[in-house]
């Protein structure tokens, strides 16, 4: 009887241990440097929507540059404060923030829009403090930090009919926002925090608890994980956070002074800056991830709107996620996922005590 019990316990065991996922470590394969420009600082690095250029802020002017680096260059110039740019969605645009003043007025940091190469520079707000822009993945919506209650919170603005609401109402500073990529939730620090906002319910949750100053959220493209900057442990470095069960990760190791990472469209590398040489320059991290590459495979283009030649890279754009239910597609995923995971388990299990039985008999 002894033996038949702790034999069956001994399969639970395995059961239970076969279906229940296991936080994967994200390995660091590669940490260098993009720019290395002694005479100027870079700031606010963000990704093009197909992983190919980054913009960036340059001193108080907007740069490009290709992925790996080359061909970094000023799009724009105002000659006074111009900085935090972010891609629009389809990549024909960047949105960014600049110094504007009325005559016998004070200044302010307004936002604006130009086309990718410089040109066609667009006002889109006007009087308090608005910056940081960032916008939604199917591009409908701009999240930005504003002033005009008396202390910075974050704001979304529609972008078809310029209409502004404001998301988040204390009396403390928030931090820049980023979107979740399925565009439901906003990710700010507060108060050394991080904290989420749903967009379309205004409720708010606190992420992170504890002593450290937690800032730059960024969102990885699975919505599993988050890369920050966080001070935990002494120095300041990148860190990851999974959103389900709070566990977390170190990137690097007293790189200094981390800051504004962003995650690439397809998950593998994070851009972000440093001051490791006396002025701040961006790096790049390339992640061993699990949960994407630099790469599109497995697309069924019959269910897209893509169009596909020879020799072409495929990239998704904000007009065909549009087409996909992406709540579904998730929910849907984690529940075959799930599913899978446990029969896999099941099935191991089964197994285990087949063969565990015919050990006893012969004993």
């Amino acid at each position: 009887m002894l033996k038949t019990g702790l034999m069956a316990f001994f399969c639970l065991v395995l059961i239970i241990f076969s279906a229940t996922p296991v936080f994967a470590g994200i390995e660091v394969a590669d940490i260098y440097p993009l720019t290395d420009d002694y005479s100027s600082d870079y700031h606010y690095p963000a990704w093009s929507p197909d992983g190919k250029q980054i913009t960036y802020m340059n001193g108080q002017a907007i740069g490009i540059m290709d992925v790996d680096g080359s061909n970094p260059h000023i799009i724009y110039d105002g000659m006074k404060w111009d900085g935090d740019p972010c891609f629009s969605a389809d990549g024909k645009e960047i949105y960014f923030a600049s110094e504007s003043r009325k005559p016998r007025s004070s200044t302010y940091i307004n936002l604006f829009k130009m086309n990718a190469n410089g040109s066609n520079i667009t006002q889109l707000t006007d009087g308090a403090d608005r910056r940081s822009p960032s916008i939604s993945p199917d591009g409908s919506m701009l999240a930005y930090r504003s002033n005009i209650a008396g202390n910075y919170d974050i704001w979304v603005m529609d972008i078809t009919n310029k209409s502004h609401r404001q998301l988040t109402f204390t009396s403390e500073d928030e931090g820049k926002p980023s979107w979740s990529p399925d565009g439901s939730e906003i990710i700010y620090s507060l108060k050394g925090n991080l904290w989420l906002t749903d967009v379309e319910l205004d409720t708010s949750w606190q992420l992170t608890h504890g002593n450290s100053n937690d800032v730059d959220p960024f969102f990885l493209p699975s919505g599993e994980k988050i890369v920050f900057v966080s001070d935990q442990g002494g120095e300041t470095n990148l860190w990851l956070i999974d959103t389900e069960d709070d566990e977390r990760q170190s990137l690097t190791d007293n790189r200094k002074v981390e800051f504004s990472p962003a995650v690439s469209p397809y998950g593998k590398k994070i851009v972000f800056g440093t001051k490791a040489n006396g002025t701040f320059d961006l790096w790049m991290l390339e992640m061993e991830n699990p949960e994407g590459t630099d790469e599109i495979s497995g697309i069924n283009v019959e269910d897209t709107n893509v169009n596909v030649t020879e020799n072409e890279d495929v990239v998704l754009t904000s007009e065909n996620n549009q087409d996909m239910d992406e709540g579904s597609i998730g929910l849907l995923g984690k529940i075959s996922n799930n599913l899978a995971l446990f029969a896999g388990g099941l099935v191991l299990g089964i197994v285990l005590f087949l063969i565990a039985r015919l050990i006893f008999r012969k004993v």
